[in-house]
């Protein structure tokens, strides 16, 4: 355990005899400072000044001015404050002694926080600050999503918090630029100085979602200045980037621009998976989805469950594959250092995934190094064409694990629109036939991709296959 030196008195710290008005905070704090005494006899031996870097009071390190503060700073009383002294962070007035100017000050910050550093207290109370982040763009805005903000509980979890995209130099976005995350700073009182504080440089942030110039947050080493929030403002919207060519996770904090203790944190990490989904005929991608569109039903569940997904139409995949969602692919996995694939379709829609998979693998060469690592169908049909109704039976080229529902209608009941079994998919050996259980018996094409047991098992699969960051 690492001790700061501003625990410790003149060399080793020491036990006063007190009276017995000794407050109960001031015996609990007596009896950490004798736990850390073989700690301070090492830190003894330093001789150069360090900054204070805590907040005015708090010797413990944890945001507030408590119990386990007290003993340390009335050992202070009387002390030297002069540099090496780590009494000079008892100074709290900067008045040259630690004496009755400094207990005042630590009383009325005794039960809250501070702001600010030795030797500049002024028993000011702290500003609150929070930061929101939001799951990622699209094409130059949220669309076909809605713009979806991450839960206060997940924004610092590595699976579940904010997922960024990798914008390393020369990376252009076929659609303009989307690889931001958006972040909103809301403060209290308004016009509070705060700063941020980065856990690695590839985080970059900006005050514009296009990095217009003159709009970069500068920082000095790992913490910015103070941030440009005007004097009524109570809220500023950031945008932040992973400028590297190489993967990773690091977390952005909000704080005073005098200590380092954080007021809110985001754990940012690099997407290195991609997930596909297309919809059926006349689905239209949406968030909210249509209720009758399991395919972006369950598009808008991944996405909010912190996945890289992309909603498109059938027909944004040509017959040979090509189109807007091979070029998002394609640059996710050259731009982007993407090495997971996922794709999925209904209908059309898995004739579409079919068609990209096949595309995806032919041009593998140039492309870079991916796993195409699951793929799904759902009552799926060839898409040569808006009028084909051929069942798609083929396995997506290369794919690493396939799954396929299907229903066997009539052309009564769904106009001959039937998938098939395909080999090697699960349910083994070639996909569950829907029509063979109580749940799905006498179901048609236009509401195979409904039930909660095929979007379930697509889920569950995709979950344990497909890592998110």
């Amino acid at each position: 355990m690492r001790i700061p030196a501003l625990f410790c008195g003149r060399g080793s710290p020491r036990v006063r005899r007190r009276t017995a008005a000794t407050s109960d905070r001031t015996r609990t704090a007596i009896g950490v400072v004798v736990g850390i005494g073989l700690a301070c006899q090492m830190l003894a031996t330093r001789t150069a000044a360090q900054p204070c870097t805590s907040a005015c009071g708090d010797f413990s390190g944890d945001a507030f001015v408590s119990a386990p503060d007290v003993a340390p700073f009335l050992d202070c009383l009387g002390q030297p404050v002069d540099p090496p002294s780590p009494c000079r962070c008892a100074d709290l007035d900067g008045s040259g002694a630690v004496g009755m100017a400094d207990v005042a000050l630590f009383q009325r910050l005794f039960g809250a926080g501070s702001d600010e550093a030795a030797p500049h207290c002024t028993g000011a109370a702290p500003a609150a600050a929070n930061l929101t982040a939001y799951r990622p763009q699209h094409r130059g805005g949220y669309a076909p999503f809605q713009r979806t903000a991450i839960s206060e509980a997940d924004e610092a979890d590595l699976l579940l918090g904010p997922g960024i995209r990798r914008n390393a130099p020369a990376d252009v976005d076929p659609f303009g630029e989307d690889d931001l995350i958006e972040v909103q700073l809301d403060v209290a009182p308004a016009g509070a100085a705060l700063a941020l504080r980065r856990g690695d440089p590839a985080l970059r942030v900006w005050t514009t979602r296009t990095r217009q110039a003159g709009t970069e947050i500068a920082f000095n080493g790992d913490k910015t200045g103070v941030l440009p929030i005007g004097p009524a403002q109570s809220s500023l919207t950031l945008w932040v980037e992973w400028a590297a060519a190489a993967h990773g996770e690091a977390e952005l904090h909000v704080e005073s621009p005098a200590v380092r203790t954080p007021k809110d944190t985001l754990l940012f990490r690099t997407f290195r998976s991609i997930v596909l989904a297309l919809g059926g005929e006349n689905q239209v991608p949406s968030d909210p989805p249509d209720p009758n569109a399991g395919t972006f039903v369950s598009a808008v569940d991944l996405y909010q469950s912190g996945y890289d997904v992309h909603m498109y139409d059938e027909d944004n995949v040509g017959a040979d594959g090509s189109g807007a969602t091979f070029n998002e692919a394609a640059t996710a996995i050259r731009e982007r250092g993407v090495t997971t694939v996922a794709i999925y379709g209904y209908s059309h829609g898995g004739g579409s995934t079919y068609d990209l998979a096949d595309r995806l693998d032919v041009q593998r060469a140039g492309l870079g190094v991916f796993e195409i690592v699951w793929t799904s169908y759902v009552d799926s049909v060839s898409n040569d064409s808006d009028f084909d109704t051929a069942q798609e039976l083929r396995r997506p080229p290369s794919t690493g694990f396939h799954v396929n529902h299907y229903q066997r209608g009539s052309f009564f009941q769904d106009l001959g629109l039937d998938g098939g079994p395909v080999p090697n998919s699960v349910p083994p050996p070639s996909g569950l036939d829907v029509e063979t259980t109580p749940w799905g018996a006498g179901c048609t094409h236009f509401e195979v991709d409904d039930f909660p047991q095929v979007l379930n098992l697509m889920r569950s699969t995709l979950l344990s296959g497909v890592p998110i960051p």
